[in-house]
Order: C-alpha cells, then structure tokens, then sequence
C-alpha cells in the first residue's frame, strides 16, 4: 500500500516514509506511525485505510495517542482512566509454532456471525487474529466444533461468548478481517499421571502474549 502523503504533518514529526521504511504490513505501518506520535486522521490519511482500522490496530497494540480532543465541555469533571497495557504477537508466532489456519469469521445481512469452515470436533486450543495480530486465545476441553459455535450463538447468560461475539461482530462491520487458528496438542504424561497439554498451551499462551481480547474489563 502505497502513502498518499509522505510529509509530516509537523516540523516535530519524522517523515512517514522514514518511519515505515521496510515494514512489511499496513499493521506494522499502523503501529509504527502511532508510535511516532501521528495522529490516527493522519495515519488513516497516509497510508489511504479506513480510520476504523487505524483505531483497531493501535488500541489491540495499546497505542492510546492520537485520540481526537474532547470539546471543552466534555473535558470537565470527566474521570481520566490510565491506558490498559496491551500488547500483540504476530499470528506468523502461532502458525510457526504448529497453529494451523482453519477459516475466518464472517458476517451476514443480517448481522449475524459464522465461521466459514468446520472445526474438528476434538479438543483443542484456538486463536482468533484481527489483522494479523492474536487478539485472542482459548480452550475447548472436549470440542473445538462446539466451542466456536458458542461465538457463534452467543446466547445470554454466558458472559465470555457474548462479550467475543460483539468484539468479533464489531470488527466485521468495520471490515477487518477475524481469522480462526487451532492447534491439537497430543496428550502426555508425567510419572506415569495424565497431562493435559491443551490447558497448558492455553494458559501459556495468554500469560505470555496477553491478548487484547482475553485481558478482563477490555470493551
């Protein structure tokens, strides 16, 4: 993708095409402008994408800058919350390590959401990616088909598939693509004691990447 504009908006600001030099993906571009402080207008300008995407990339990264200024009117006595540190592995991580890729979420008329391909139905660990970030990790105990379906439904009552539907549904209206992998690690042993490697690949992987959409209180 090719910038439209390659001048800095300010003398203070290096120029974009010095900043995103090599970087292989509009993602990369993204994070690297936020971090030079851009705006995300300007971003969105530069590098000629939608500003919904620019907002979804630096906000899974945890790039807080660049937000529009609130009118003063807004601005008094409205509470400042700190930034929620985020951070964001590349799916290329997971695909290298044994992830394979299953399907993608789509979106219909209507709204609603489905998966366009069939997970197995044994147990598992899958990832969903925004972009070409891991936005989040899970665990289905007995089978990936149901587990995924869950999203699918999102019924109420179970908190954690209605919150995913609405970030999964929210980023298909904003034309983002959401990707599905999963991996089937074989059981082990330990002395002789069964060791469910799923569980912990799950647990691993969310306390060492923390993706966005794991991480309690993200909208």
């Amino acid at each position: 993708m090719t910038p439209v504009d390659m001048a800095a908006p300010s003398a203070t600001l290096p120029a974009v095409a010095d900043v995103i030099d090599g970087l292989p993906t509009a993602s990369d571009k993204i994070r690297a402008l936020g971090r030079a402080g851009y705006s995300r207008v300007d971003i969105a300008k530069a590098l000629g994408v939608r500003y919904q995407q620019v907002r979804a990339v630096l906000l899974a990264a945890g790039i807080t800058g660049g937000l529009r200024k609130p009118r003063a009117s807004q601005a008094i006595n409205t509470p400042v919350e700190p930034p929620v540190a985020l951070h964001t592995t590349s799916w290329e991580v997971l695909l290298r390590a044994g992830f394979r890729m299953l399907g993608e979420w789509t979106q219909g008329p209507e709204g609603a959401i489905q998966l366009d391909a069939q997970a197995p139905a044994k147990p598992g660990v899958y990832a969903f990616v925004l972009d070409d970030g891991v936005v989040y990790v899970g665990l289905a105990s007995h089978s990936l088909r149901a587990r995924l379906d869950g999203y699918r439904r999102g019924q109420a009552g179970q908190r954690t598939n209605v919150r995913v539907k609405r970030r999964i549904a929210e980023s298909l209206a904003q034309r983002l693509r959401v990707k599905v992998l999963i991996a089937m690690p074989t059981p082990t042993e330990w002395c002789g004691l069964p060791v469910n490697t799923a569980a912990g690949l799950e647990a691993g992987l969310i306390r060492k990447i923390r993706p966005a959409w794991n991480i309690k209180g993200v909208a």
